[in-house]
């Protein structure tokens, strides 16, 4: 999908490591979407990962989304599941999957291309299992790395009480999401909306660690 976006598509192993792309002065933080067999974090499988990089202003006062950092790749399923319903949603075929690389390389591969960025996703409570459920299927250590919410920050920026969607945030800030249900597609718009969110929280958080404190703290206030 990142080929449609941005007119190329690198391949997952041939993607420069995190500091590659790190520009000077700046700090680089991931947004992360992931794409599943389904909704069960015990039992389902991930398809495919998506993400790209946030490279900010130390003080959080502006930011931009590289084209070149980015990071995306379809895992291979032995079995995959030809349900009508299920490729509706997540948009990745039967071919698409049975021709996906084998899991732990691309959980390698993402594990270098994050390097100690942080990570971002919308419910990121639910990819942040997924990944170390994966991790932990092929044996692979669990990601150390500090997980943000944005859902609960975009609660906070909107004053709504109740969990918001991401669509309802796609509609509520003007943003245009090109295929929904698309981790390449999810997790851009993710990362631009964002950069949105973060105009509106400069009152209370001009760094990482007073985001992560108010992703917390409207969390636990929302339920």
């Amino acid at each position: 999908m990142f080929d449609k976006l941005f007119g190329r598509s690198p391949t997952p192993e041939t993607q420069p490591h995190a500091d590659a792309y790190e520009l000077v002065g700046t700090c680089r933080w991931v947004v992360v979407d992931t794409e599943t067999t389904g909704l069960n974090i015990r039992h389902d499988r991930i398809i495919s990962i998506a993400a790209v990089a946030v490279h900010l202003e130390p003080d959080l006062s502006d930011g931009h989304i590289p084209l070149a950092d980015t990071f995306e790749a379809v895992i291979h399923q032995a079995h995959p599941k030809a349900k009508k319903d299920n490729i509706l949603i997540h948009h990745i075929g039967v071919d698409a999957q049975g021709k996906g690389h084998a899991e732990a390389d691309v959980l390698g591969w993402f594990v270098n291309w994050v390097g100690d960025s942080p990570i971002f996703a919308y419910h990121a409570p639910f990819d942040k299992a997924m990944i170390a459920n994966a991790l932990k299927h092929v044996g692979m250590p669990e990601m150390s790395n500090p997980w943000v919410d944005v859902q609960p920050i975009a609660n906070w920026v909107t004053r709504q009480s109740h969990a918001l969607g991401l669509d309802e945030c796609v509609e509520h800030f003007g943003l245009e999401s090109i295929a929904r249900h698309s981790a390449a597609s999810d997790t851009f718009v993710t990362a631009e909306l964002l950069l949105k969110l973060l105009r509106h929280t400069q009152s209370v958080a001009t760094d990482f660690k007073q985001l992560q404190q108010l992703a917390s703290q409207n969390a636990t206030r929302i339920g």
